[in-house]
């Protein structure tokens, strides 16, 4: 029984690796992936879908009003602090473009928190317009637009 039991862990381990390298793709193909482009940054977002996006993948760090204090900032002691959204003079200061990129492409690729993660394979350009367009909704005082 223990042989049968371990023949068949060994047949296990090695289909699930073969089907992973099948998968695997190389960093130059990821990088290749999330190339930022800026022509989905002339669109405007919905708020209303970017709520969706924001509630899905940001209020863990963020918080759902956006203050930087959502439950894994908390647990986890992250430095620096998720960025406060809710903040308008630090928002409102921010081009499209710029909070586009952090988005799509993490944190660490913009000098920025190696705790923010590049959404650009989760999410289109246009899911990224739209959750940019909800995060101006966020800002105290109001996006005036620039």
């Amino acid at each position: 029984m223990k042989r049968y039991l371990f023949m068949v862990l060994v047949i296990t381990l090695y289909v699930f690796g073969f089907v992973i390298t099948i998968y695997a793709i190389s960093a130059d193909e990821f990088l290749e992936m999330i190339k930022f482009t800026s022509k989905a940054v002339t669109k405007k977002g919905d708020p209303a879908q970017g709520k969706i996006f924001y509630a899905m993948y940001c209020t863990n760090c963020h918080g759902e009003k956006g203050d930087g204090n959502g439950p894994v900032s908390g647990t986890v002691k992250m430095d620096p602090k998720p960025r406060n959204h809710s903040d308008g003079k630090y928002m409102n200061a921010r081009k499209g473009e710029d909070l586009f990129k952090i988005v799509k492409l993490g944190g660490k690729a913009v000098d920025k928190s190696v705790y923010m993660p590049a959404f650009g394979v989760i999410l289109s350009g246009e899911d990224i317009m739209d959750l940019i367009a909800f995060m101006r909704t966020l800002a105290v005082p109001p996006y005036s637009g620039n």
